[in-house]
């Protein structure tokens, strides 16, 4: 028998050894803080043991993300990750969901009614050499608490909807940079730990040259492994990333179920918080 429950505190050492199983990189660090973003639901045998999990992430009342979707190895072909995208499609209520998907997920979330809306490169290394940041008409400076508010609006209105704990969490957790232009924000990008370094990302601005510039400036205090999630359509990025040893090591879907949000013409996101809170 298998018992479907929302996901509590003391599965997350479990839920972790669901993703080593599958070499995801996450630490325990980064399962507790998207959990504690996030609604996850954890299928269990009558023993109470995991057997799989899933999350979605509310971004308000129109729209949200899921991720972390992983079922034992051993219980696969069971239609368990099945009812656990079931489970989370119902939780949503109307809410239109995005996901990425890997190869190995796709007929799952086709099934589940979720269409292909883009790729998703994943690009990831040790940088190569001194990262000098481009030639940029925008002033880069730290961002500070005083910055919350607008950055939050840009995420906003590049994603369409509204993101705001997720921003002030990722601003507490790690450190970002704000790009201006004649005083109005033009983009921000924040780091952090998570996986097997340092994460990039959200990157968020008006132009790929900004994006660009945003990113150099990050990198110029990261050492060690780094990695970065970019739309493959971020195509000037992609190939600056390349000069600093930021290479493609794989690309996957991303996917939507139900009306695409309506972002703001003005802003984009060259990068991902992550491939599950998109």
């Amino acid at each position: 028998m298998m018992i479907m429950r929302r996901m509590r505190p003391g599965d997350l050492p479990a839920a972790l050894k669901l993703t080593q199983a599958v070499q995801w990189s996450h630490r325990l660090e980064d399962w507790q803080f998207h959990s504690r973003l996030g609604q996850g639901w954890a299928a269990c045998d009558d023993d109470d043991t995991l057997l799989g999990t899933a999350t979605w992430w509310s971004y308000g009342e129109h729209h949200g993300s899921v991720g972390l979707v992983v079922v034992d190895g051993s219980q696969r072909g069971k239609g368990i990750g099945r009812q656990l995208m079931d489970t989370i499609i119902d939780d949503a209520g109307s809410r239109s969901l995005q996901l990425v998907a890997t190869q190995a997920g796709l007929k799952l979330y086709k099934q589940c009614g979720f269409r292909e809306v883009g790729l998703i490169e994943q690009r990831q290394g040790v940088l190569s050499s001194p990262v000098y940041p481009p030639p940029s008409n925008a002033a880069l400076r730290e961002a500070t608490a005083d910055d919350f508010h607008a950055l939050r609006t840009l995420d906003a209105a590049a994603v369409g909807a509204p993101r705001h704990e997720l921003i002030q969490q990722l601003l507490t957790i790690g450190s970002g940079f704000v790009a201006t232009l004649v005083r109005h924000p033009a983009g921000f990008v924040v780091k952090r730990q998570a996986g097997r370094g340092t994460l990039i990302g959200p990157v968020v601005a008006d132009t790929e040259s900004v994006a660009i510039a945003l990113v150099a400036k990050a990198l110029r205090s990261c050492s060690g492994f780094v990695r970065i999630d970019i739309p493959s359509t971020a195509q000037q990025l992609a190939g600056w990333l390349d000069t600093v040893g930021l290479a493609k090591v794989d690309t996957v879907t991303a996917m939507r179920r139900g009306a695409a949000p309506e972002a703001n013409a003005g802003a984009r996101t060259f990068a991902l918080v992550s491939q599950a809170f998109g």
